[in-house]
């Protein structure tokens, strides 16, 4: 009951739980998904005169970034969870 009246916080277990599994689960649709990626390399060639290992390479960039924003996004509510421990327990 702590939890709904916001009296006690998520884990950071839970925290790191959800972490791996987003990504784990990005490449996943990722590949689901491979046939509109293609659709869509498809008509950036059409459209603007680029190589294959361009559009290859931006996707990559583009991957690696969002893995990258996941991973930030987490680490700063692990270090917000983490403050507010470290002040409830100086508080008191």
């Amino acid at each position: 009951m702590n939890f709904l009246t916001f009296e006690s916080f998520i884990s950071i277990p839970v925290l790191i739980t959800f972490y791996y599994l987003g990504a784990l689960m990005i490449p996943a649709l990722l590949w689901i998904k491979r046939l509109w990626v293609l659709k869509i390399a498809k008509a950036l060639m059409r459209t603007f005169p680029i190589s294959t290992s361009r559009i290859v390479l931006g996707f990559m960039v583009l991957f690696i970034g969002f893995e990258i924003l996941w991973r930030i996004m987490f680490e700063m509510l692990i270090g917000y969870f983490k403050m507010i421990e470290y002040l409830q327990h100086i508080a008191g």
